[in-house]
């Protein structure tokens, strides 16, 4: 069964009953001519349906939580699970088959729950950053963030391995505890930034470049999100910047929102306060990972595991720029 809500296409076949409950209360509680019903945006024509590029079939991948393309690497994307799980990366191509993984001395997975790539202190290298940002009862004083040279494959070189240059970049928040799932790495400024999950009005955090490793960097509170988050399946768990800095995906576990940046000056808080557009996104069981494909072709998605189900990598294809 498909229905749409809000322009967004649903899949009902790969919603929970309480999801299904949820998206479909605003319809039930007024009519469809009730002036009080908020129009939403309409989705965008730029990308394309999703397209399955295959399972992700590595049952040790059952809790993926970010993913993000490889600027070192052909076809490559990287990818993590969250809470309780070894402290590993994986690297799979894009039809989801696992290529290699490597495990990251020193560092706990507390309960990372995104990965970026971009620069970092060294002049002409990828940087991966792992965010254990996660928080659900808001009680850690203090988060981490991991951040190393992204791993080179090659003919030459063992898929995989140990990573023992791990760099960790320790912060707290100047406003308490939170939780969040979406980290950022802006390519124009080099800064960090971290986007609150469970607030009413997402709270956007910045760690100016350089971040410091070797003391707790207080995270510059930036501002709240203008958009007010209606609900537990419309709080944020991912998002990605394009390697040109120009494209900003925002994603909740119902729909992906998307920003162009038209100048090298606006901020990334800034670029968030205007309004949205929306893509297209074909809803998951627990779908929290979102990135761009290395050329901006496309953003792919991938959710975690639930029940028997295998997690699926979708690509969702640039018609037009």
């Amino acid at each position: 069964m498909i229905i749409r809500t809000n322009q967004v296409k649903i899949h009902f076949n790969l919603l929970s009953p309480l999801l299904i409950i949820w998206l479909l209360l605003p319809s039930l509680a007024c009519g469809q001519n009730d002036p009080e019903v908020p129009i939403a945006p309409q989705l965008s024509s730029t990308f394309s349906e999703p397209v399955n590029r295959g399972t992700v079939n590595n049952p040790t991948i059952s809790e993926a939580s970010g993913i993000v393309a490889s600027r070192s690497n052909s076809d490559i994307l990287w990818t993590h699970n969250d809470s309780g799980n070894d402290a590993k990366i994986y690297a799979i191509n894009t039809l989801g088959e696992t290529v290699g993984e490597w495990i990251i001395a020193g560092a706990t997975n507390r309960d990372w729950e995104d990965i970026a790539i971009g620069p970092g202190p060294e002049d002409g290298i990828n940087y991966l950053y792992v965010g254990d940002i996660g928080d659900n009862q808001a009680v850690h004083p203090s988060l981490n963030i991991y951040r190393f040279p992204e791993p080179i494959i090659n003919d030459d070189t063992s898929p995989g391995g140990t990573i023992q240059n791990a760099e960790k970049i320790n912060l707290k928040y100047p406003d308490g505890a939170r939780d969040a799932e979406t980290l950022l790495v802006d390519p124009l400024t080099q800064d960090l930034y971290i986007v609150s999950k469970r607030d009413r009005f997402a709270r956007l955090y910045r760690l100016p470049f350089p971040q410091s490793t070797s003391s707790t960097i207080l995270a510059e509170k930036v501002g709240e999100w203008n958009r007010e988050i209606g609900g537990i399946f419309n709080q944020p768990v991912g998002g990605d910047i394009s390697s040109d800095g120009k494209e900003l995906l925002i994603k909740s576990y119902v729909e992906v929102l998307y920003w162009q940046r038209e100048d090298d000056q606006t901020s990334i808080f800034e670029l968030m306060q205007q309004e949205p557009k929306i893509l297209p996104y074909m809803v998951e069981p627990q779908g929290e990972a979102i990135g761009w494909s290395t050329n901006h072709e496309g953003y792919f998605t991938l959710s975690e595991k639930q029940g028997s189900s295998i997690p699926k990598l979708y690509f969702y294809k640039r018609k037009q720029k």
